[in-house]
């Protein structure tokens, strides 16, 4: 959901998440994250996943969620209703500029009133903690091993631990924490192959069941503005341009979400061609950009803050796929682009 999807959507299931399923045996267990021996569940992550992805849609919840990403902090509130067939759901920040999403089964309401901004869109793409999307479920479920790890408490409730491993070198380890008794969904955790915790999520207080009235929904932003500017989006997968390039060998997983031409890229006077590929979990663009005179430099890996960046010239093109992705993943989808 644009600007506040990354704030309050899986961070477990969004950054990097084909190669050959001896790569990840060369790479070394996140030991140090995990805590205690695993074992391999007898639950299969279909249906661990059904069940978090249930709970997450047909109880009634209220509660506090902390993200976690190197270093920063955010906060937020989550007011969650299912009543006669009908799921809705208010998220509203705590910290930073006012921020206010509601949603009504599918369709969300976002509240920006410092731009006195309001939108309409579909929920799309990676956004749900603690909800579970049907491409997310599809991503763990095909792509990572599970394993049952120990019991722990999170925010006052026993919950059961869970490894997700990934079988190629295109992924991070997901670490979820789900209630013991509901299967809900209540901690997850994104690490890297070294063991380091990348991004965190979490419910620091939950009250699960129990009345919740409809106006504990309502927004409550609304009426501090008098005029909003209200817009209505399309989804990414509404996005359609014909920009005469193609990724012909992308990783497993991953789909095209998204083509269009953007105006231009710093430093850069022409049309640059956009693509956007992700396998639910995580999402990595790659442009095409006419060469410049000092691109030969930038060719190669590079890191930019939180993102793995890989450029390569294609012909008097330079491609470029940047992503909070595994290096792997980033090069891979740099290295599929090319010419219809």
């Amino acid at each position: 959901m644009t600007e506040l999807s990354s704030r309050i959507a899986a961070p477990f299931l969004v950054a990097s998440f084909l190669g050959s399923a001896g790569a990840i045996a060369q790479a070394p267990t996140p030991q140090s994250s995990v805590g205690g021996a695993a074992q391999t569940s007898t639950v299969s992550a279909s249906q661990l996943l059904q069940q978090a992805a249930q709970a997450a849609t047909t109880l009634n919840y209220t509660g506090t969620i902390v993200y976690q990403r190197r270093g920063a902090a955010e906060t937020s509130r989550i007011v969650h209703l299912f009543e006669n067939g009908v799921e809705m759901e208010r998220i509203t920040t705590l910290d930073g500029p006012p921020f206010e999403v509601v949603r009504i089964n599918e369709e969300l309401t976002c509240y920006l009133p410092e731009s006195r901004s309001m939108w309409v869109e579909p929920r799309t793409g990676r956004q749900g903690f603690p909800s579970l999307l049907p491409r997310q479920m599809q991503t763990l479920s095909q792509q990572f091993n599970v394993k049952k790890l120990e019991i722990e408490r999170v925010a006052g409730h026993d919950a059961q631990v869970w490894m997700f491993e990934p079988t190629d070198e295109f992924r991070f380890w997901h670490k979820l924490w789900t209630e013991l008794k509901t299967g809900l969904w209540l901690r997850g955790r994104v690490i890297d192959e070294k063991g380091n915790t990348i991004e965190e999520i979490t419910f620091t207080d939950i009250r699960i069941g129990g009345r919740i009235d409809r106006d504990q929904v309502k927004p409550t932003l609304a009426n501090s503005i008098a005029n909003w500017r209200k817009e209505r989006k399309l989804p990414l997968a509404a996005t359609k341009a014909e920009t005469g390039w193609i990724a012909r060998n992308v990783p497993p997983g991953f789909v095209k979400i998204s083509e269009s031409f953007m105006r231009a890229l710093p430093g850069r006077t022409e049309p640059v061609s956009q693509l956007v590929f992700s396998d639910g979990l995580t999402s990595v663009s790659v442009y095409a950009a006419p060469s410049a005179a000092n691109d030969a430099a930038a060719t190669g890996a590079s890191v930019q803050g939180a993102h793995q960046v890989f450029a390569r010239q294609s012909g008097e093109h330079l491609i470029t796929a940047f992503g909070d992705a595994r290096p792997a993943t980033v090069k891979a989808i740099a290295n599929s682009l090319t010419k219809r």
